[in-house]
């Protein structure tokens, strides 16, 4: 049942969203370097607006329904970086520390069980001197629509596939080491529901060189 509400359901809202937010995907995306790392890349819509400063992209996705979807569309691309696509959770990933030049977070951080190891993880996978580059919804600054937001969080959640509406994703990167003290959350004028209006988006590394909370022994999990 699962598998089919993503394919049915769920795979055709977020090519909606896609065509919605495809400028945004590409702008951020534009930015990215070296070897990347996705976070829940999904069916893949993010594969063609990779830009050629990219030389290797890596995506993690739970999705086994998912997953497949990428793996057809990674099978018809005619140019553009290797890819490589792992099944796996953000929580405890499949890598090496300090593997990644760029650790991509697309509108996946609401739907992710445990956020905070997650952020941990992209802390320890990153490289020295990497970048986060980071589009979520998030949680509301005011009051009024922050309520609703947690008062129907529970109804959205189930149909939206482990979407929270009410998650402070801006937190949450503070928390784990990254420096947010120039992002600030704002209304996105393209997304038509105003539960999820509310955006943080940037291209951010570490606070402090050095002095992270780095998780991990350095050995491949």
């Amino acid at each position: 049942m699962a598998g089919f509400y993503e394919r049915h359901v769920f795979s055709p809202v977020l090519k909606l969203a896609e065509r919605t937010l495809a400028d945004v995907r590409r702008e951020l995306l534009s930015q990215a370097s070296g070897e990347v790392l996705e976070i829940g890349i999904g069916s893949g819509l993010s594969l063609s607006h990779y830009g050629p400063a990219v030389e290797r992209i890596v995506g993690l996705e739970p999705s086994e329904v998912l997953l497949g979807e990428c793996q057809e569309r990674v099978a018809s691309r005619h140019e553009g970086p290797p890819v490589e696509l792992v099944q796996a959770g953000a929580e405890s990933m499949p890598f090496e520390d300090n593997r990644f030049d760029t650790v991509v977070a697309f509108l996946v951080f609401c739907t992710i069980p445990e956020a905070d190891r997650a952020a941990l993880e992209m802390v320890r996978v990153l490289k020295p001197g990497g970048r986060l580059l980071f589009f979520e919804h998030v949680a509301a600054p005011e009051p009024g629509l922050a309520r609703w937001q947690q008062r129907l969080n529970p109804l959205w959640r189930p149909l939206a596939c482990g979407c929270n509406i009410n998650r402070d994703t801006r937190r949450v990167f503070e928390r784990a080491g990254f420096d947010m003290s120039g992002v600030e959350v704002r209304r996105h004028p393209d997304i038509p529901l105003p539960l999820v209006q509310p955006v943080i988006e940037g291209n951010t590394g570490l606070a402090v060189s050095g002095e992270s909370p780095r998780s991990g022994t350095g050995q491949k999990r």
